[in-house]
């Protein structure tokens, strides 16, 4: 490993039990090949998506298994050779819109 670098990775979750009662739509499209997510304007949704990439992205079908092999394991790795690494989790409550009936 060398040089000193941030890697951002982005992982949209499904919809709880709660947000599926809702009726909530999916307001973000992710695309795990490209590393990109996409956020609907949920007042416009006719307008172009917002696109922002990162160096990894997993959708809702991702699992925490596979995300921990591509980016925890090797950060693990790294540390064990004697470099530094740091793993920040934040966890958003939520990217669904709930449709309300007028």
């Amino acid at each position: 490993m060398s040089g000193e670098s941030v890697k951002v990775v982005v992982r949209c979750r499904p919809m709880n039990q709660r947000e599926k009662d809702l009726k909530c739509n999916n307001i973000v499209k992710i695309d795990s090949q490209q590393n990109t997510a996409q956020l609907i304007c949920p007042t416009e949704p006719n307008q172009p998506p917002k696109s922002f990439t990162f160096d990894g992205a997993y959708g809702i079908d991702s699992n925490t298994e596979t995300i921990y092999g591509d980016v925890g394991f090797p950060l693990v790795e790294s540390v064990c050779e004697g470099y530094n690494g740091t793993v920040f989790a934040y966890g958003q409550t939520g990217l669904f819109l709930n449709k309300k009936k007028s």
